[in-house]
């Protein structure tokens, strides 16, 4: 069974190389758009981030981060884009709207980091490297697959209908995409507990420092 799925996943990868290379850069693009945004934020934006963030500074250190509700928080707003990515990767139209989803979430990260690195230099690299990369060592990669899978579904799915498939064929393939999918969410699903219960962890350790 092991050996059966390191076939699988070698074979996908490989002839699906492009799509993933394709979603990659598009994530990449994201966090250079997000890095690059803070400049054209004037002061009164800046300020309410930097409020934002010493706010959040001061939760961490006084050790008032619930971890179950904010796994439930991270496990939502994760269902909401596999679902998202899930859903639109069924038709045609997760060709043009899963790049998107992704960009998005570049987007988001890129911006955060950049802002920390921009407003507290050194310490603000610190602490987006524990707050930010513990859980998307889970969840990046998890997102990438999903949204290739779905990338690929999409593009196959004008081939189905070009090839005129049969209902039982188009059931099989639904199903194979959406366990495939399911397999990969479990990853994104431990990035979160990574997020609610050791990320924190972290957090505390250099909110000392940088606080």
């Amino acid at each position: 069974m092991q050996h059966k799925l390191k076939n699988w996943l070698y074979r996908h990868f490989k002839d699906n190389f492009l799509v993933y290379f394709t979603i990659i850069v598009f994530l990449i693009i994201g966090i250079i758009i997000g890095a690059v945004s803070i400049r054209i934020l004037d002061s009164d934006q800046k300020g309410q981030v930097i409020s934002f963030f010493n706010s959040f500074f001061k939760l961490i250190s006084n050790d008032e981060v619930d971890s179950f509700l904010l796994l439930k928080e991270s496990i939502l707003n994760n269902l909401k884009t596999i679902f998202l990515i899930w859903i639109t990767g069924i038709i045609i139209i997760g060709i043009p709207i899963i790049p998107i989803i992704i960009l998005l979430r570049g987007f988001a990260i890129g911006f955060t980091v950049g802002f920390l690195v921009n407003e507290f230099g050194i310490k603000g690299l610190l602490f987006a490297l524990f707050s930010i990369l513990p859980q998307n060592l889970f969840v990046i990669p998890g997102i990438i697959s999903i949204s290739s899978i779905g990338m690929v579904n999409s593009l196959n799915s004008i081939r189905r209908k070009r090839l005129q498939s049969t209902y039982n064929h188009k059931l099989t393939n639904f199903i194979n995409y959406s366990v495939i999918i399911f397999i990969f969410s479990i990853i994104i699903m431990i990035g979160s507990l990574v997020e609610a219960y050791i990320t924190p962890i972290f957090m505390r350790l250099i909110t000392d420092y940088i606080y």
